[in-house]
C-alpha cells in the first residue's frame, strides 16, 4: 500500500515536471516566432547555421536570445560575465561564448519584465536602456522591440 501511494505521487509529480517544461519550451518557441517576425517586417531577417541575423539599410546584427526567468533580475558584470538573481540564489554566468562574435549584437531578455542594469565601473551602476548600445550589443526586452523598431533606434 505505502509503495503504491509513493508511486502515484511520484508520477504526479513527474507529470507536473513534464508540463512546465513543455510550458516553458512553448513560451520560448513563442516569443523567438514573435521576435523574428517583428524583425522580418523591419529588415532582411535569415538564418544561417544556428544563428539569425538582421540585415538593414545601413548594418548587419546577430540576433541572440537569452532566457530570465520570471521575477529574476540581469546585471551585466561585465562584458564577459552577467549575473541572473532570483529570490533565493544569485548566478555568474560566463558570456565568452555567447558573445564571441566582433559583429554588432541585438540580444532579446525574456520572459523577465525586471529592469536590466549593468555595471560601469566597480562603484557605479546604470540601468540599461533599450536605445542605448554598450559592448557592441543593445540588450533589449522582448517587450521593447516594438519601440525600437517603431522608433527607428536600429
Amino acid at each position: 500500500m505505502f509503495f503504491e501511494i509513493l508511486g502515484g505521487a511520484l508520477a504526479v509529480v513527474v507529470i507536473i515536471y513534464i508540463i512546465i517544461l513543455l510550458h516553458h519550451k512553448k513560451t520560448t518557441e513563442d516569443v523567438k516566432a514573435k521576435v523574428r517576425h517583428q524583425l522580418g517586417s523591419y529588415g532582411e531577417l535569415f538564418h544561417e547555421g544556428n544563428k539569425w541575423f538582421l540585415k538593414t539599410k545601413n548594418h548587419t546584427y546577430l540576433v541572440l536570445f537569452f532566457y530570465v526567468p520570471l521575477n529574476s533580475e540581469l546585471t551585466v558584470n561585465s562584458r564577459t560575465v552577467w549575473e541572473i538573481k532570483d529570490v533565493t540564489k544569485s548566478r555568474l554566468i560566463d558570456q565568452s561564448v555567447f558573445l564571441a562574435s566582433k559583429m554588432t549584437k541585438i540580444i532579446i531578455i525574456f520572459p523577465t519584465t525586471t529592469t536590466i542594469k549593468r555595471y560601469i565601473n566597480e562603484n557605479e551602476m546604470e540601468f540599461v536602456k533599450y536605445n542605448k548600445s554598450f559592448y557592441d550589443m543593445y540588450l533589449i526586452r522582448h517587450f521593447e522591440l516594438e519601440k525600437v523598431l517603431d522608433e527607428g533606434i536600429l
